[in-house]
């Protein structure tokens, strides 16, 4: 993967993220958090056809400024660099979306910070469930 990405990896913490679902509100455009250094995603679903949840690596921050377009088929990996410009999301979709994601981080304090930042959140969305359906 470095050597691929031109990246110097060696002795980085890494992230393991699994994702089943996808909500309506996820797949917006953005830009890692400055902390991550690669991001690379494996996707676990059949063959795609819907038109949302098709990841699409950007020129810019416009959704329609598409460079690559990589359906959440089986056995799909795709990895980027972290940068300013490193633009990405995909159109809505809802349901079942399958995703192995890993990320090499600046340290692991980062790392510590945002799984206990999703503990708190799966925590609270486990009393006020609408929360993570996207309906705020």
């Amino acid at each position: 993967m470095a050597e691929k990405l031109d990246a110097d990896l060696a002795g980085l913490p890494q992230m393991i993220t699994v994702r089943g679902r996808c909500h309506p509100r996820d797949g917006r455009v953005h830009t890692d958090s400055v902390w991550k250094v690669v991001s690379a995603l494996l996707y676990l679903n059949g063959a795609w056809t819907p038109d949302g949840g098709r990841l699409r690596l950007l020129r810019s921050a416009d959704l329609d400024d598409v460079a690559v377009e990589v359906p959440p088929a089986w056995g799909t990996l795709i990895a980027f660099r972290r940068s300013d410009r490193s633009f990405h999301g995909h159109r809505p979709f809802e349901g079942e979306r399958r995703v192995v994601q890993v990320n090499w981080a600046t340290s692991q304090e980062r790392i510590d910070r945002e799984l206990q930042r999703h503990r708190r959140s799966a925590w609270l969305k486990r009393f006020v469930p609408f929360l993570g359906r996207g309906a705020y």
